[in-house]
């Protein structure tokens, strides 16, 4: 199950501010299949942008979560 999750599936931080939420997530899937996001105007942004921005996560993590992973993605 967690081969074809990883080969098919993305996951979006939306909705899901919670850093142990997103660790598991990172452990099952792979940092590489997680795409941050916000369910904008449903969610507030600072709010999303300040748990993200400050969680314990590595580095090249926060930058593939926030941004690599979507420019592979959408081949932009």
């Amino acid at each position: 199950m967690r081969q074809y999750l990883r080969e098919n599936f993305y996951v979006t931080t939306s909705g899901n501010f919670r850093t142990q939420a997103l660790n598991d997530v990172m452990l099952e899937l792979g940092a590489g299949r997680v795409l941050y996001s916000v369910d904008y105007p449903y969610e507030d942004m600072g709010e999303a942008t300040e748990w993200f921005d400050h969680a314990p996560i590595s580095e090249p993590d926060r930058v593939k979560i926030a941004h690599s992973n979507a420019r592979q993605l959408f081949h932009f």
